[in-house]
């Protein structure tokens, strides 16, 4: 009786699934309404002039012996993920 019932179970869980996989569709417009807009001219200060908390999260890169660091703060404002920026003539696409 067990056997039966698992069965019916897989079959209903099979025939659920295909039924999702055949209304899921990926169509990138319809992902956000909106586009987000990656900050493109990130404002560049030292270390030491930055209004950062020590404890506060970044992402951080060296390259050709210079360094930049972008605060995680920054990238999870509203409508901001994404933080386009050139370091030692490199162009990089910093993100969270």
């Amino acid at each position: 009786m067990k056997s039966t019932r698992y069965i019916a179970t897989a079959l209903a869980l099979a025939a659920a699934i295909a039924a999702a996989d055949e209304k899921l569709t990926y169509n990138p417009r319809q992902v956000l309404k909106q586009p987000i807009r990656p900050i493109t001219e990130p404002k560049i200060v030292s270390a030491s002039d930055a209004d950062i908390q020590d404890n506060e999260l970044v992402i951080g890169l060296q390259l050709d012996g210079q360094a930049r660091a972008w605060s995680i703060n920054q990238l999870t404002g509203p409508r901001r993920e994404i933080i386009n920026d050139e370091l030692a003539g490199t162009a990089i696409a910093a993100t969270w």
